[in-house]
């Protein structure tokens, strides 16, 4: 009653997502599938995340069946899920099913961010940008997209089943015997991210309001959240592009909790700090309810970014979290505020991270 993961002969051992065909960890099988003694999936390093890819065709069609397997393959339930591929945390807990669409070049997408600690799946995600990134790839290697035998890139049209949402993405591909491949190899460097790739140019289609319908889900640039007892309240920019997120002036929240910048937060600081942890989930939950999202109690989104100005030049954001996106060309939001001295309308900024900073058009 165990199965481990196979290498399909579609998958060509030579690229870098490396199919776990090499790996000793053994997966559970799920009894409810009777004979079936293995389920074929890649493993890929997307962004800045990593996870498994499946085909539509290879998971059940019932969601709670599907989320069983997923659990299963990615090990959650265990703090360090050993008995499955994820890697202990939530970046490299997430898995893709990838399905034939009617219109051509085109697949249908979904995301799961499979929880560590309990086996179950947060379908409040929404969709995931770095997990979006290999869709295409996945696509072309599978058979689903054919390659185009004419150019140097092939684009994919993705359709989310999750968000209704529609993306674009071309991949590099490279001449080989009998026509062309996937090109893996090139000089593009992501921020946090080891070594070099080809990149992967993603184009977005009516992601706003992908959540909530509104790309201002309060219909204000601005709102005022409090943050708990004698805390007094915070302004936030409350964003829905591709996902609904919450974004504060860093300035606003930490010296409350003994922060001198944004730079001295560090992940095992405000792992330990429950005080601050206390402070940014109320605010979230109140937004949550704000938004029309609901009780968001043990749900991933809405998430929270905090922001400050960098100190590694004028006209940079430095954050504590991810994909501000479009958020800082709303005139009156939270980033802009915090670019105060940046242009009207920068056609490309900079944000800087604890792993680095990444520039954006």
């Amino acid at each position: 009653d165990f199965t481990t993961a196979r290498e399909q002969s579609s998958f060509r051992r030579h690229r870098c997502t490396h199919v776990l065909a090499s790996m000793a960890a053994a997966v559970r099988a799920v009894s409810l599938f009777g004979s079936r003694r293995s389920i074929p999936f890649a493993f890929y390093r997307s962004g800045t995340s990593r996870g498994l890819f499946l085909l539509e065709r290879d998971v059940p069609p019932r969601v709670p069946d599907r989320d069983a397997l997923l659990c299963k393959l990615m090990g959650s339930g265990h703090p360090q899920q050993l008995e499955g591929f994820g890697g202990s945390c939530g970046p490299t807990s997430k898995a893709v099913i990838v399905g034939p669409h009617t219109d051509p070049g085109s697949v249908t997408y979904m995301f799961m961010q499979c929880n560590v600690d309990e086996a179950v799946v947060d379908h409040s995600h929404g969709d995931c940008g770095n997990m979006i990134a290999a869709v295409a790839p996945f696509a072309l290697e599978a058979g689903l997209v054919p390659l185009d035998a004419e150019r140097p890139s092939t684009t994919v049209h993705i359709h989310s089943l999750s968000t209704g949402s529609l993306y674009s993405s071309g991949v590099r591909t490279e001449a080989c015997e009998g026509g062309r491949r996937v090109c893996y190899d090139g000089d593009l460097v992501l921020a946090g991210v080891p070594g070099a790739g080809a990149p992967v140019q993603i184009t977005t289609h009516g992601i706003a309001g992908s959540q909530t319908g509104r790309l201002l889900p309060t219909g204000r640039l601005s709102d005022r959240f409090d943050l708990g007892p004698s805390l007094g309240e915070v302004e936030a920019t409350v964003v829905d592009f591709a996902r609904a997120l919450i974004l504060l002036d860093a300035r606003e929240v930490l010296p409350h909790f003994g922060y001198g910048s944004l730079q001295d937060v560090t992940a095992a600081r405000v792992q330990a700090d429950a005080g601050l942890n206390a402070a940014l989930e109320r605010v979230r939950r109140a937004a949550s309810l704000a938004m029309g999202m609901g009780d968001c109690t043990g749900k991933d989104a809405p998430k929270i970014a905090l922001l400050a100005p960098s100190s590694e030049g004028s006209g940079m954001l430095s954050c504590r979290y991810w994909a501000v996106g479009a958020a800082c060309f709303l005139g009156g939001g939270v980033a802009r505020g915090v670019l105060a001295g940046a242009a009207a309308a920068p056609s490309q900024w900079r944000l800087t991270t604890p792993r680095g900073c990444s520039q954006w058009r």
